[in-house]
Formats: structure tokens, C-alpha cells, sequence
């Protein structure tokens, strides 16, 4: 099938370096000449454009490419049978784009995304400031606080040392909150970073491709392309 397909576009593009003769016929040459136009334009906003606003796009484009994925997996798993062979492809490529939308958000405007994180602020410190509430009106609040961790340690049989102190409860149980956030800032720079450079490369590519053509014949960028296009399939059908 792929084949078949790759030897049409070859015979469509040499169809349409015939020139002369294919264009004699109007409706031919008019749509033809439509092809041209539009990739010119479309050469020229390439050409023109930025990373960062190729990046902004992009961003654009995983988001929605996002959203229909979900309501695609939705609508499967609840009006069809569930099979690994129809939802795996979608839940991979879901998560790829939902990871692309998310990389970008997180690199370019990262600054803007930290901020939204500021409310983890009080998690990490609130149990720090209910020891000091403790201390000075001498509530039970990190007492009930330690609780799940002591269940957790019960669980794993792992003893947890005996702390009295209400400010050195509040502070260990900080201390905890504010190494898994910093875990997870980490572990989410680790996972972003490859993603956002591959989004980079698809940004950068079809930027340097459109002023590497436009370098090389304004007037006829799509006859170039088609130029390039041609040795791509030829070096792709030797591989098949």
C-alpha cells in the first residue's frame, strides 16, 4: 500500500514538471496555478516566521489535538468494546501531545507556570506554621497531622522516631512536602526537556526548509519543493 502510494506522488510530480504540455489544458494549469500560489504564501509565512512563534502555534495545536484524543478514548471505552489494539495508539499519541502542549507551557512560560504552582506554598509550609499554632495554643493539629505518615510507617514496618516538640512535627512533615516537590520539579524538567526539543526541531525544520527554498528560487518555491519531495520518496522506496 505504501508503495502505491509513494509511486503515484512520483508519478503526479513528474506529471507536473511536464510543464507545457500539462498545462494546456485551462482547468489544469488554473489549478496548478492555485497549488503555486497558496505554497508561496504558505513559503513565505515560513519564511518570515519565528521559533518562538512556530512554538506558540504549536502549542496551539497539541492543546486541540489533545482535546479530541481524550473525547476519541472517551467515546471508545464507553460505546465500544475496550481493545488494547484500538486504545493503545491513541492513549500513546494522546500522551505525547498532552506532553508537547504541556513541555512548551512549561519551557517558554515557565516563570508564568511557576507562578500557578505559588499555592504549593502553603502546603509545604502550612504544616511548619500549625507546629508554631500548636506551640503557642497548644492545639493537637500536628499530632493528627502525623497520623497518615505513622500508618504509612506501621505499613512498611518502618519505625518512626518519637517527636513531642509540635514545631519539630510540623517542620519534619514540611521538610517531607518540600522534597517531593522538589522531586517532582525535577522529574518534570527530565521529562519536558526531550519533548520540547523535539517540538523545537519540528518548529525549526520547515522554517530553514522555507528560506533554504526561498534561497534558492522565490518565484518557483513549490517547484522546488516537489524537487525535494521527489528525492525523499526516491531514497524512501530503495528502503522498502
Amino acid at each position: 500500500m505504501l508503495k502505491s502510494v509513494l509511486t503515484l506522488l512520483i508519478v503526479l510530480i513528474s506529471v507536473y514538471w511536464v510543464g507545457e504540455k500539462t498545462r494546456r489544458n485551462p482547468k489544469i494549469d488554473a489549478f496548478l496555478s492555485a497549488i503555486e500560489g497558496h505554497y508561496s504564501k504558505l513559503n513565505d509565512r515560513l519564511e518570515d516566521a519565528t521559533a518562538m512563534e512556530g512554538l506558540h502555534f504549536l502549542r496551539k495545536v497539541y492543546g486541540w489535538i489533545s482535546v479530541f484524543l481524550f473525547v476519541c478514548l472517551y467515546v471508545v471505552q464507553q460505546f465500544s468494546q475496550p481493545n488494547s489494539t484500538n486504545i493503545l495508539p491513541l492513549f500513546w499519541v494522546f500522551g505525547f501531545t498532552f506532553m508537547g502542549w504541556f513541555s512548551i507551557k512549561w519551557v517558554i512560560d515557565h516563570k508564568n507556570t511557576i507562578s500557578e504552582f505559588s499555592n504549593n506554598a502553603l502546603v509545604i509550609f502550612g504544616p511548619l506554621l500549625l507546629g508554631v499554632f500548636d506551640l503557642i495554643f497548644h492545639t493537637p493539629f500536628t499530632e493528627i497531622l502525623v497520623l497518615p505518615f505513622q500508618q504509612i510507617a506501621t505499613t512498611l514496618h518502618f519505625n518512626l522516631p518519637e517527636i513531642s516538640n509540635p514545631l519539630a512535627i510540623g517542620s519534619a512533615v514540611s521538610l517531607v512536602f518540600l522534597v517531593f516537590f522538589g522531586f517532582y520539579y525535577l522529574l518534570t524538567w527530565a521529562i519536558t526537556v526531550p519533548v520540547f526539543l523535539v517540538s523545537v526541531f519540528a518548529v525549526v525544520l520547515p522554517i530553514q526548509f522555507a528560506r533554504f527554498l526561498a534561497a534558492i528560487d522565490r518565484k518557483n518555491t513549490f517547484y522546488w519543493f516537489t524537487v525535494f519531495v521527489m528525492i525523499a520518496i526516491s531514497v524512501w522506496l530503495t528502503k522498502l
